[in-house]
């Protein structure tokens, strides 16, 4: 992955609400690959009234990506140009392999040393985190990093990538960790796109909250874009459990018993009554009830 057009839309959106985005010292976790070039980046950040910051006379616009030189994308900007046009006063980039040049070489798979505890004010990832193995690791690094009040910005399979990397994501995840590890959710967003033609514009969903799973049904691939605020800094990680089980009325019982008991509200009989009419009926009959029932927590909006 990298940043796609797209993606750079999604960042001057949140840009505009939140003001200190990007600000500071920024943390590129791999040579992050920017699928556009100086003109196609500066007619996005004119659509939505953002003006680059800063004197970018003499910055290094050149790209990074090994793979594309030579080619027609050897035009595009490099990362590091788009974070100080986002307002990024220095970035540095990390990878566990010297192979595109990194600043310096860090396997997130193990603890990182003290000297880059509270170092960087913005952590971007586009396309790493779904590679690393050891994830809760991946997470306490990254909370070390960040400095008080920074940003972390991941950017991620969600589903419909099989093999793409080790994992796959849902928004819950990013919503229950960060609750309880000192982090404030800023914004959520859903991408939906053609895995096959990347640079293609794709549909943008936001995420309005957690509950029952979205029957988000797709031949695309569906990325999640997570924004998120460090807010406190805790000694120790916390494992969150799921919020949808943890909210549950009575969900440490056991032996609870299902089917319709005495005093069952109308409402919940009329739908488990729907939902046994529904295994006789074709599946596109079950998309419809559960994209109305449960796809109200996703929000398409115009990019």
């Amino acid at each position: 992955m990298g940043i796609a057009k797209d993606l750079i839309k999604i960042f001057c959106y949140q840009k505009k609400i939140n003001k200190d985005l990007f600000l500071g010292d920024t943390l590129l976790v791999s040579q992050n690959a920017v699928y556009a070039n100086e003109n196609e980046v500066l007619k996005i950040f004119k659509k939505y009234n953002l003006k680059k910051n800063g004197s970018t006379k003499f910055f290094d616009k050149k790209n990074k990506i090994i793979s594309w030189k030579g080619t027609k994308k050897d035009n595009n900007i490099n990362a590091y140009y788009l974070m100080k046009l986002f307002g990024s006063s220095n970035s540095k980039c990390c990878d566990v392999s010297s192979y595109e040049d990194p600043d310096f070489i860090l396997d997130l798979n193990k603890p990182i040393k003290k000297s880059l505890y509270n170092k960087y004010n913005n952590i971007v990832d586009t396309g790493t985190f779904e590679h690393i193995f050891n994830i809760p690791r991946v997470l306490e690094n990254y909370t070390k990093i960040l400095k008080k009040n920074g940003h972390l910005v991941i950017s991620t399979t969600c589903s419909n990538l099989i093999d793409h990397g080790f994992y796959s994501f849902s928004p819950t995840f990013f919503f229950d960790y960060f609750e309880v590890n000192g982090f404030k959710i800023k914004n959520c967003f859903l991408k939906e796109y053609s895995p096959y033609l990347f640079e293609e514009d794709s549909k943008i969903y936001i995420y309005n909250g957690r509950g029952s799973e979205i029957p988000f049904i797709s031949g695309k691939a569906v990325e999640v874009i997570i924004i998120a605020k460090k807010v406190k800094n805790l000694k120790n990680q916390i494992f969150p459990t799921q919020f949808v089980y943890k909210n549950l009325d009575g969900w440490e019982k056991k032996n609870k018993k299902k089917g319709i008991k005495k005093n069952m509200p109308i409402k919940e009989i009329i739908k488990r009554t729907v939902f046994f009419f529904l295994k006789f009926l074709p599946f596109s009959f079950e998309v419809l009830v559960y994209s109305y029932l449960r796809g109200k927590k996703i929000r398409k909006i115009k990019m």
